[in-house]
């Protein structure tokens, strides 16, 4: 068949699309990586030399409001030199009909009422980039034939890209990464333990992510005392009758101090090297993304002071992954079903009205 006035509208589209990105909004998703590389990279769907289909899910939780969509703009890899390609594909948007944590490998289960064909099928003409700065730019836009009017109190945005047919080669577009979680000390120092040294807590798991462990490690403690954990929700202000934090030296431990509230607690006994670990199931919401979890260590020390007790300097954590995006994928256009990955997705930025 002979798609050649089709290439030559998808060219024209292109040049114009870019033509008129400054005449338009830009809404790049997840906006944390407008201006950060991923630490993935994908070959879906451009790259895999095979027809491929790929659902990329955006939560609804990325957008502040109602907006109508005209066009999306990926980004190669960062530090990667794509040869320009000519891909047979089509491109819709739909409004998921679930939750992102219970996206199906159900291609037609994750498609809205409201899909829209926003690209028909065509030649679509990927440009060939230079490696250079990092992260890469985007690349230019394609224009939608049809705009598509998306509401997010709706559900999440489904992008479904089906390539039927491309040449061979490689074509890596930047996916969304793998976090490093901040750790911030609350409160004051911690008070020495009858040993003379410290008790210490951290949070051990350095990408604290919805729907994965988390793992708290209180450290230093003397071998085979009781080790007791606080989980809290506040770091000020009135908790119990207390102003936190609060020095404990009206209960005989003066100079430790209570420095979270305690929304729940846990004990352990210390091992030989001093260290207790704690384990968590952090519950499967995106809502928790960017949460900070408040924690503090005590330990039993009977004579360390008259409660017996000393305390840790208090920690939190921000959850920081995974994003609220996933794809579910297939080689090939037929398959009814694909992969599902929660938390992957290439990096886009859709031009807006």
């Amino acid at each position: 068949m002979d798609r050649t006035p089709n290439l030559l509208a998808a060219l024209v589209a292109m040049a114009l699309g870019s033509a008129s990105a400054l005449a338009q909004g830009a809404l790049p998703l997840p906006p944390s990586h407008l201006t950060y590389e991923g630490t993935a990279a994908t070959n879906i769907p451009f790259g895999r030399s095979t027809p491929t289909r790929v659902q990329y899910v955006y939560g609804a939780s990325l957008f502040s409001g109602p907006v109508v969509l005209t066009g999306v703009q990926l980004r190669p890899d960062g530090g990667a030199s794509p040869v320009g390609k000519l891909v047979d594909c089509e491109i819709s948007l739909s409004t998921a009909p679930g939750p992102l944590t219970g996206l199906s490998a159900q291609f037609a289960a994750n498609r809205g009422a409201d899909q829209l064909t926003v690209l028909p099928r065509q030649l679509l003409a990927l440009p060939g980039q230079s490696a250079g700065v990092t992260p890469s730019p985007f690349l230019p836009a394609v224009t939608f034939a049809t705009p598509f009017a998306f509401d997010p109190a709706g559900g999440d945005l489904v992008l479904e890209v089906v390539v039927y047919g491309q040449p061979p080669g490689a074509y890596s577009l930047d996916a969304t990464f793998v976090c490093t979680s901040p750790l911030v000390p609350v409160g004051p120092l911690s008070c020495l333990q009858s040993n003379g040294h410290p008790l210490g807590v951290e949070s051990a798991t350095t990408g604290v992510q919805w729907g994965r462990p988390w793992v708290v490690r209180a450290f230093d403690a003397a071998p085979g005392s009781v080790v007791l954990l606080a989980l809290g929700n506040q770091e000020s202000g009135s908790w119990g009758g207390m102003q936190l934090p609060q020095d404990l030296g009206v209960v005989g431990a003066g100079g430790c101090f209570l420095s979270i509230d305690v929304a729940a607690s846990f004990f352990s006994s210390a091992a030989g090297d001093g260290s207790v670990t704690f384990g968590f199931q952090l519950p499967n919401n995106p809502q928790l993304l960017g949460k900070w979890l408040r924690f503090q260590a005590a330990a039993v020390d009977p004579a360390a002071n008259a409660l017996g007790v000393v305390t840790s300097q208090a920690q939190k954590v921000q959850v920081c992954g995974w994003e609220p995006v996933g794809r579910v994928w297939s080689s090939g256009v037929t398959a009814t079903t694909g992969t599902v990955e929660i938390g992957l997705a290439a990096v886009a930025q859709f031009t807006t009205q």
